[in-house]
């Protein structure tokens, strides 16, 4: 019932600077240009809000209401200190909201609040994280999740597109579902891997990212009849187009395709389509 804020911190660039020397004779003077970089800005904001079809999360169908289930809309605020060049500490919270009046989801909320370490060694990303689940108690039971996470990423230029295989590996640290106040099972875990690509249609304006995932469960969904089980999960296949239209804000827009091994949660049809658009603001 989880929608993660998780991210992968932009690689940094190295500051030009250039001496051009002149040629003796040609003045009388010495000459020196110097061609610097602005500096790099301690810290990074950002505000986000967007709508999607469907609460996809980790493969399952998370409300289901009328017809296959209702749509989300959420809004995200996150800050980044970057602590070094290489080193970035970043918080943040999402805020979801269910779109569905005529189920029992029509008062679902749910609150993101997470923390993430990430160092760049060159083109790999390395990361730590931590995130607090808490879904408002408008009905009983499943309100909260904490969970611990770890990931590893490398960007490579291929020239034409950039790709950046991933992996993701969630655990969940409880409460245990076997209580009222929790989501998944105590000591539950997840594994993701993904590869995410892009190719410049506008160079640093408009693009086409392409991704694919592969999840594996390792009782953190449950099957269709409500078991813990281990093993594949789901493959996911996606495509976003995000335009840069200033400095401040971006538009993406995104189309989804998920197969699911299992019935997750008694919820989740073998196939399942989805998309969503959003806007952000950048600080």
């Amino acid at each position: 019932m989880i929608k993660t804020a998780t991210k992968i911190v932009a690689l940094t660039s190295l500051a030009a600077f250039a001496v051009m020397p002149v040629q003796a004779g040609t003045k009388t003077f010495k000459e020196v240009v110097v061609v610097e970089e602005e500096p790099t800005p301690w810290y990074n904001a950002s505000l986000s809000t967007g709508y999607d079809s469907l609460y996809m999360f980790r493969g399952a169908n998370v409300l289901r209401g009328s017809g296959y289930g209702p749509g989300l809309w959420w809004t995200n605020a996150d800050f980044t200190w970057n602590i070094t060049d290489s080193d970035f500490l970043t918080i943040g919270a999402w805020m979801a909201f269910g779109l569905d009046s005529s189920s029992s989801y029509s008062g679902y909320r749910e609150l993101d609040s997470y923390v993430s370490y990430t160092k760049t060694i060159g083109n790999l990303a390395l990361g730590l994280g931590y995130t607090n689940y808490y879904v408002f108690p408008d009905r009983p039971g499943n309100l909260y999740a904490n969970e611990l996470n770890a990931s590893v990423a490398y960007d490579v230029d291929l020239g034409f597109m950039s790709l950046i295989p991933s992996v993701a590996y969630y655990f969940n640290l409880g409460p245990d579902s076997a209580t009222d106040s929790g989501v998944f099972s105590t000591a539950s875990s997840f594994l993701n891997f993904r590869l995410d690509g892009s190719i410049p249609v506008i160079a640093d304006v408009v693009s086409i990212d392409p991704w694919a995932a592969l999840g594996l469960n390792f009782g953190y969904n449950l099957d269709g009849n409500l078991q813990e089980f281990d093993g594949l999960n789901n493959l996911e296949f996606g495509v976003a187009v995000p335009w840069q239209v200033n400095e401040v804000i971006s538009l993406s827009a995104y189309v989804a395709y998920s197969y699911a091994f299992e019935n997750l949660w008694g919820t989740t049809q073998p196939n399942t389509f989805w998309g969503g658009a959003s806007v952000a603001f950048a600080f």
